[in-house]
C-alpha cells in the first residue's frame, strides 16, 4: 500500500523535459524584457538629448539678449558633444576652437553636451525633404517642386547639381566640411550667425537615435532636426520621424 502511494507522489512530480522547456520560456521572457528594456532606455536617452541640445540653443539665444555679448554655440559632430560659450571678447574663431579649452581667457563657458552612445547628429544624408513651413527655406539638401499650379511635384535633391540653397552637409547645413564643427552666434540684437552654409532664412542640425533591438541599427528609428532662423535666433525642433 505504501510502494504505491510513494509511487503517485513521484508521477505527480515535474519530469526534466518539463523542467528545461520552463527554463527554456523563461530565458526567452527575460530575453525579451531585456530588449524592451533597451528601447525604452534608448528613446528616453534620445528625448532626453534632444531636450538638452534645444535647451542650450535657446539659453544661449537668452544669455546674448541678457548680458549683451555674442553667445556661441560650437558643434563637434563626430564626437557628439556641444559647447555654449559666452564671447564676452567678440573674438571667436572656429579654426580655431580647442574642446580641451572651449572658453579661452576672457570668455565664460555656459553649458557643455554631450550625445549618449545611441544617438548621434545625422542621418549624414539628411532625412531626404524639405522640412515643413515656416522653415522651409532652411537648407537640408532637397527642395519641393511646386507645379504652375501650385500642385506639388515632389522633392528635388538641390545638393548634385550644387544648387544656391545646398547645405554644407545635409545633417548640419552650416558646419565645416574638413573638420565636421559648426558653430551658431546668438548676437544681443537677437540674430543669429552661423560658421558656414549658404545664405538663406536660417541653418539645422538634426539628431538621431540608431539604437533598435538592443543594437546598432544603420538606419535611424528617430530623427529631430533643429532649425534656426537667422533674422530672429529663434530655434525649433521638429520631428521628422
Amino acid at each position: 500500500m505504501a510502494a504505491r502511494g510513494s509511487r503517485r507522489r513521484r508521477a505527480s512530480g515535474f519530469t526534466i523535459v518539463e523542467m528545461l522547456v520552463t527554463v527554456a520560456i523563461v530565458g526567452v521572457l527575460a530575453g525579451m524584457s531585456a530588449i524592451a528594456l533597451n528601447s525604452l532606455k534608448s528613446r528616453g536617452n534620445f528625448s532626453s538629448a534632444t531636450g538638452d541640445f534645444l535647451a542650450t540653443l535657446r539659453t544661449a539665444r537668452a544669455e546674448a539678449y541678457a548680458r549683451g555679448n555674442p553667445t556661441v554655440v560650437t558643434v563637434d559632430v563626430p564626437t557628439g558633444r556641444w559647447w555654449s560659450v559666452e564671447d564676452i571678447d567678440g573674438n571667436y574663431s572656429l579654426a580655431a576652437f580647442d574642446p580641451a579649452n572651449p572658453a579661452p581667457s576672457g570668455d565664460r563657458l555656459i553649458y557643455s553636451g554631450q550625445l549618449p552612445s545611441s544617438a548621434s547628429f545625422g542621418p549624414l544624408n539628411g532625412w531626404g525633404a524639405a522640412l515643413p513651413p515656416p522653415y522651409s527655406g532652411i537648407p537640408t539638401g532637397y527642395t519641393n517642386i511646386v507645379l504652375p499650379d501650385g500642385g506639388s511635384g515632389g522633392v528635388a535633391d538641390i545638393s548634385v547639381d550644387g544648387g544656391s540653397a545646398a547645405p554644407n552637409f545635409k545633417y548640419c547645413s552650416f558646419c565645416d566640411t574638413s573638420s565636421q564643427r559648426g558653430a551658431i552666434t546668438f548676437l544681443p540684437s537677437g540674430g543669429a550667425t552661423f560658421s558656414g552654409g549658404p545664405l538663406s532664412v536660417g541653418q539645422q542640425i538634426s539628431l538621431q537615435d540608431v539604437l533598435q533591438d538592443g543594437g546598432v541599427s544603420g538606419s535611424a528609428t528617430g530623427i529631430i532636426d533643429f532649425a534656426i532662423v537667422a533674422a530672429t535666433g529663434s530655434s525649433e525642433a521638429v520631428t521628422i520621424q
